[in-house]
């Protein structure tokens, strides 16, 4: 008797057998919750260093580093906050056939992808 219990698969083999972009976004998702959760911490840190002082200020965001962290913050929150719309409308009941579904991932990439450069121009310049 075969058993039809779920079976946990490594990332790496869910993206090579399952290539949509549906779970792609769904996957992307996750990991820019992880990386959210993960910067949540330093940035709070470097808000609290850099509230110090005016001078304070400005040594820490005269850092690219520190800039380009942001970034990757703020990009982070872009895409989770598209992404989640895209999974939210779809937990309503809309977009729920294949087609559908993809085209509004695709969309949701493209929202995303202008919302990530435009944070990068805001951020970094």
């Amino acid at each position: 008797m075969k058993s039809n219990r779920p079976i946990n698969l490594p990332l790496s083999q869910v993206i090579s057998v399952n290539r949509s972009p549906i779970a792609i976004a769904s996957i992307l998702h996750r990991i820019s919750g992880i990386i959210l959760f993960l910067l949540i911490p330093v940035m709070l840190w470097l808000l609290q260093n850099s509230l110090a002082s005016p001078e304070s200020f400005e040594t820490v965001f005269d850092n690219v580093l520190v800039r380009f962290l942001a970034w990757i913050f703020v990009a982070a929150i872009a895409y989770h906050f598209v992404m989640g719309m895209k999974h939210l409308f779809a937990d309503m009941g809309t977009n729920e056939e294949f087609k559908s579904a993809s085209t509004a991932s695709i969309v949701s990439f493209v929202i995303a992808a202008i919302l990530i450069a435009a944070s990068f121009v805001w951020v970094m310049f």
